[in-house]
């Protein structure tokens, strides 16, 4: 039994692997596609996993994202400005100081990520899950938050006074002053 459990590790391993080179490439071909460079095109991704990841400022600008799922990968300093994200997942991943200004976000799962400086401004962030996430010091100025669950996120040093949170879920929420 032991030897079939580490061959599903390994084939599972050497899948993302695999998937991760795939999109090192494609990401190539995308900064092509933002730089109006020959050979690029726009990133278009669904229905993908890359599990535990480590890709230090990506640049997902503009790219589109549909169903596809990116747990506990680290991507500090991403940028997913402009981005669609559709049914996504970033649960556990790191992405401190991450840009998704401007993002489609929409019922993607934030849940128990490391957002600390993150900035979601101007982000459409309808029915987003950022339960138990550190979002301390991220930015939400201009961001849509409607059925957004902020429960038991951390949001110390948010600036939450020209927010609207109507809608929104803040049960056990962590933040320096009420809402």
């Amino acid at each position: 039994m032991e030897r079939s459990e580490e061959l599903r590790e390994h084939q599972k391993s050497a899948a993302n692997g695999a998937d991760s080179f795939r999109l090192t490439h494609a990401l190539s071909r995308h900064l092509s596609w933002l730089f109006n460079e020959p050979g690029g095109s726009r990133l278009n991704i669904s229905k993908m996993s890359f599990e535990g990841l480590e890709l230090p400022n990506p640049v997902f600008t503009k790219a589109v994202f549909l169903q596809v799922a990116f747990p506990d990968c680290r991507l500090p300093g991403a940028s997913f400005q402009d981005a669609t994200v559709t049914d996504g997942s970033f649960e556990g991943a790191n992405l401190e100081r991450s840009n998704f200004v401007r993002a489609y976000l929409v019922r993607t799962s934030f849940r128990g990520a490391n957002l600390a400086g993150a900035d979601f401004s101007k982000a459409d962030l309808q029915g987003v899950d950022f339960r138990g996430a550190n979002l301390t010091k991220a930015k939400f100025a201009g961001a849509s938050m409607l059925h957004a669950d902020f429960r038991e996120a951390d949001l110390r040093g948010v600036d939450t006074s020209a927010l609207n949170f109507s809608g929104a879920k803040l049960a056990g929420a962590i933040r320096d002053v009420p809402l």
